[in-house]
């Protein structure tokens, strides 16, 4: 267990009840706008008490109304980074990273000052002021300074919502890089299904104050219970893969995992790392190798499982080893009688893969 959560918080008409365990690595909180999600991370960060109930982190007590105990924010031991950010504005991106770190006792770091600053290629802006920088240099610097800390646990509130593509995939890549890495458990919220497909091990889905359902994020795709707060239109694969040559003035290809996937031309040099995105709606299924088409993307595998909502199926599709999320309506499922197991083949074009070329 990491992290135990028994609460109720009232404020005028809404109410928050929320009893959950999450485990290690990252759980993700999802839900409508007014939900409760933020509400839910300032109770666990110690912002806002709750107004009765238990929040346990590694078994120690933060917050018991019965053995009214509270324990202040800065001594829980837990990272918050917020959609905006929260620097301090009157420091620089050196000084706001150093805050953090010097603060923390030498026996408690878990990661040295220069290995945070490479870690989210800050090298070139450390003596800026962070008034001065976009939204996504910003959110680097924040989780920078966030993990100089040495949290026991990482919350993340919406952190991606203003940030452009390139900058998106970025930060997906170092959460799990960081989770992996140094075993850091994280609570990640969005109303973002790509982002809880691509980033979360499990997660908790929140309305109106209440725990709806909790489990694999694959739950999303086909619990009808949650159908209604999922924009299903915006699911995007998001894949980390490797520059592999540039096959001519307008085409690239992009290695991903066993896969080559063939892309619009990238000003990445070969052998970079490279996240590229691609709509699951976006992709052709077919049940036999197609011939004379002109997409450039045919690509075999199988079904490893079939998830259906009330008008859509998406297929977890097994691409030499990558996994890929094709959506199709029931009724096209149904004419190609696709089942579990079945050898398939995923058909793209170029220009439906979108390049988050790293900064």
């Amino acid at each position: 267990m990491v992290l135990e959560i028994d609460i109720k918080k009232e404020y005028n008409e809404f109410q928050l009840l929320i009893d959950a365990v999450t485990e290690e690595g990252i759980t993700g909180i999802f839900g409508p706008s007014a939900s409760g999600k933020s509400t839910l991370l300032n109770c666990i960060a110690g912002f806002e008490k709750p107004d009765c109930g238990l929040i346990a982190l590694n078994s120690e007590i933060l917050f018991s109304s019965t053995g009214r105990i509270s324990i202040p924010t800065e001594r829980r031991r837990i990272g918050y980074v917020h959609q905006h950010s929260a620097l301090f504005p009157h420091l620089t991106v050196r000084r706001n990273v150093e805050f953090g770190f010097n603060l923390t006792e030498n026996s408690r770091k878990v990661v040295n000052f220069q290995e945070l600053i490479s870690l989210f290629r800050l090298q070139n802006i450390m003596d800026r002021g962070v008034t001065n920088l976009s939204g996504g240099e910003r959110q680097r610097v924040a989780l920078a300074r966030s993990l100089a800390a040495a949290p026991e646990l990482l919350l993340l509130d919406e952190p991606l919502a203003s940030l452009d593509l390139p900058f998106r995939g970025f930060i997906l890549e170092k959460l799990k890089e960081v989770s992996r890495t140094l075993g850091l458990n994280m609570i990640y919220v969005s109303h973002s299904i790509s982002e809880m497909m691509a980033l979360v091990d499990s997660v908790i889905v929140i309305s109106d104050g209440k725990k709806l359902a909790e489990g694999n994020p694959s739950l999303l795709l086909n619990n009808g219970e949650v159908a209604d707060y999922v924009d299903y239109s915006s699911l995007e694969n998001i894949l980390q893969g490797t520059v592999e040559e540039h096959l001519s003035s307008t085409l690239s290809a992009v290695s991903v995992g066993a896969a080559k996937l063939v892309t619009p031309k990238l000003t990445l040099d070969i052998g970079d790392p490279i996240n590229v995105s691609i709509k699951a709606a976006d992709i052709i299924v077919s049940k036999y190798l197609p011939s004379g088409i002109s997409a450039r993307n045919v690509l075999k595998g199988f079904v490893s499982r079939t998830n259906k909502s009330t008008n859509f199926t998406f297929l977890d599709c097994d691409i030499g080893g990558v996994s890929l999320i094709a959506a199709l309506t029931n009724h096209s499922l149904v004419e190609l009688g696709i089942e579990n197991g079945d050898d398939i083949f995923l058909i793209l074009k170029a220009t439906s893969i979108t390049p988050m070329e790293s900064l």
